[in-house]
């Protein structure tokens, strides 16, 4: 199967046009038919629809979505938009699209519950620089095996038999029904300790559609071997409701990573993935969200190193800036808020946007790429917030445009300072990635 990888926002079309000199990486070399039955994917419902936005009647533009969008020609991967194809600092990879991709894979570890132990694992295990798509089915995979060899899970099934001796309960009129004639059998029912039960009807499902899918030898032989160990246990026919159901009583802890799998191949979950059909399968992710999430874990891992005592998600509960009376509209929300040791707030934000550094040279001065919306929400926050640092915080990726600490103040009418400042801390995902913590370097970037 033909394999294409591109960077958020970048093109997917079938009009040859050249991508070279672009920001973000495209490909615009498919064939007629292989658009057609991508473009025909993401026009078939509302879900879809977020994953590109029309460029040309031969040309899509991919959002912020990061992943996988498979066809029945054509692979696409999708890596985030910080992906550098001409990226020369890849020691230990054998690519740049293998090191952005163990960036997103490392990304994900909270939002999933894996370790790098369970991706470094499933790289190894895959064929050579293939795409996400068949990292996430080996971590599958290696999970289903864990579980394997410390046995699948039966359970009491009810079930209802005609049969040739009285066992559990008689049905007595269905027993007449169904044996006026035959009067050497029972129908009755009964309970039968079988592997039949939800969560195994969930993870044979998975396995079943990942075999549709994979185009990896070692995965697809694996994945048949599993799926004959589940010959007893029969398929799911509603993922919602089965998942409703799902049990992960003592004793199956080792059914806790194999199920998050199945739920993220088989959902259709905005938050974890948005799936395909039977022709197109699909599995992406809101970078901002992952963004979010993942600095989120880095801080709960670097508290020691940063001083912080405790961190506020979405900032305090019941914190509105706008309303009357008990007519509330506008709740404040800082992505962080950080209570450090002592005792004073931080407010601070994840920002998933590619700042660029531009020179003004007439003032011998460098300005920031942002977003006026962000400027204003931060001076919010540091107006709304009391015993709170005058310094709010903004994490951004660091590229090769951005990637240094920059401060600015927010000034006054007449341009005199006001005493607030907005710090932009570029996070370098390829460093942080291997040991998800903030070094003590960047303690000293924040407010006492």
């Amino acid at each position: 199967m033909k394999q294409i990888t591109i960077s958020e926002y970048g093109y997917l079309g079938c009009d040859g046009v050249s991508t070279e000199g672009n920001k973000f990486i495209g490909d615009r070399s498919l064939t007629h038919d292989e658009f057609q039955e991508l473009k025909e994917y993401w026009e078939s419902d509302k879900e879809t629809f977020k994953i590109f936005t029309l460029e040309n009647s031969k040309c899509l533009k991919a959002t912020n979505y990061v992943g996988v969008v498979q066809t029945s020609m054509v692979c696409i991967e999708i890596l985030p938009k910080i992906y550098d194809k001409d990226d020369k600092e890849i020691s230990g990879y054998k690519s740049a699209e293998e090191k952005y991709r163990d960036v997103f894979l490392q990304m994900l570890k909270p939002l999933l519950g894996i370790n790098e132990i369970l991706i470094d694992k499933a790289n190894l295990d895959v064929t050579n620089d293939t795409n996400i798509f068949e990292v996430f089915i080996a971590m599958f995979v290696n999970e289903m095996d864990k579980l394997i060899h410390k046995g699948v899970k039966s359970d009491y099934i009810a079930k209802e038999e005609n049969q040739f001796f009285l066992k559990g309960k008689l049905k007595f009129n269905e027993h007449i029904k169904q044996n006026y004639i035959h009067k050497e059998r029972f129908y009755v029912e009964f309970d039968e300790y079988l592997p039949d039960r939800v969560e195994n009807r969930l993870l044979k499902s998975t396995i079943n559609m990942l075999l549709k899918h994979t185009n990896d030898y070692d995965n697809k032989k694996a994945l048949r071997q599993q799926l004959f160990i589940f010959d007893e246990v029969s398929y799911s026919t509603s993922y919602e409701v089965d998942f409703k159901n799902v049990n992960l009583h003592r004793g199956m802890e080792h059914y806790e990573l194999p199920m998050r799998f199945a739920e993220v191949f088989l959902c259709n979950n905005s938050f974890s993935s948005i799936r395909g059909n039977d022709n197109v399968f699909s599995m992406l992710f809101p970078m901002e969200k992952v963004f979010e999430e993942y600095m989120e874990y880095v801080l709960e891992n670097s508290k020691d190193n940063l001083g912080i005592k405790h961190i506020h998600i979405n900032g305090l509960k019941g914190d509105w800036l706008l309303g009357k009376g008990k007519c509330y509209m506008i709740n404040q929300q800082p992505d962080y808020l950080l209570r450090m040791n002592n005792n004073i707030y931080i407010v601070a934000d994840a920002k998933w946007k590619l700042l660029n550094l531009i020179e003004d040279v007439s003032k011998d001065c460098q300005k920031l790429s942002f977003n006026a919306g962000d400027v204003y929400q931060m001076f919010s926050y540091l107006n709304y917030y009391e015993n709170v640092c005058d310094t709010a915080i903004i994490f951004a990726p660091k590229t090769k445009e951005f990637f240094e600490e920059k401060i600015f103040e927010y000034l006054k009418q007449n341009n005199e300072p006001i005493g607030k400042k907005l710090k932009v801390i570029p996070i370098d995902l390829g460093t942080i990635t291997k040991d998800d913590m903030m070094t003590k370097e960047i303690n000293d970037t924040l407010c006492r």
